[in-house]
């Protein structure tokens, strides 16, 4: 079988401008074949919106003003806590029930807040020195943050 090179150029143009049907396709054996591709572009970043400020900044702002905000936010979070996660047990649940952040967890915890929201996604699976360092952080046994962690279905 031979191999000939053949200059590849789009002959007609489909539904979409970026949809191009090929037809000099290099022959390898007796049969023709036409070729079909699509040029994907990779979306835009999100433009920022001018004067607009990240949620998570603006609550560490918040909760830095003055101790009753930082109380109130505490509380909010112990109340979705208690409202939204009482049937499940999550690390989750246990970090809301402190009225903590998940920045605030990986501070006490000596990790990362981005490591604390894949743990609480379920889509990592920590070493036994960071479960220690996580209970003891929320205060909890092992056993209690293993079944934490057991319930964590990434879903």
């Amino acid at each position: 079988m031979k191999s000939h090179a053949v200059s590849v150029k789009p002959t007609t143009t489909l539904a979409s401008p970026s949809i191009s049907l090929v037809q000099d396709v290099p022959q390898t054996g007796t049969s023709k074949g036409q070729v079909i591709f699509k040029e994907f572009l990779a979306p835009p970043k999100p433009m920022a919106v001018p004067g607009a400020i990240d949620i998570d900044d603006l609550v560490a702002e918040l909760e830095s003003q003055s101790p009753e905000n930082a109380e109130a936010i505490a509380q909010g979070r112990q109340w979705v806590a208690e409202t939204f996660y009482a049937d499940q047990p999550s690390v989750a649940q246990l970090r809301l029930q402190k009225g903590w952040s998940q920045a605030e967890l990986a501070r006490r915890a000596s990790t990362s807040q981005s490591y604390i929201a894949r743990l609480e996604l379920g889509r990592t699976d920590p070493q036994i020195s960071t479960v220690r360092k996580i209970a003891t952080a929320l205060g909890v046994s092992i056993e209690v943050l293993a079944n934490a962690l057991g319930s964590e279905d990434g879903a």
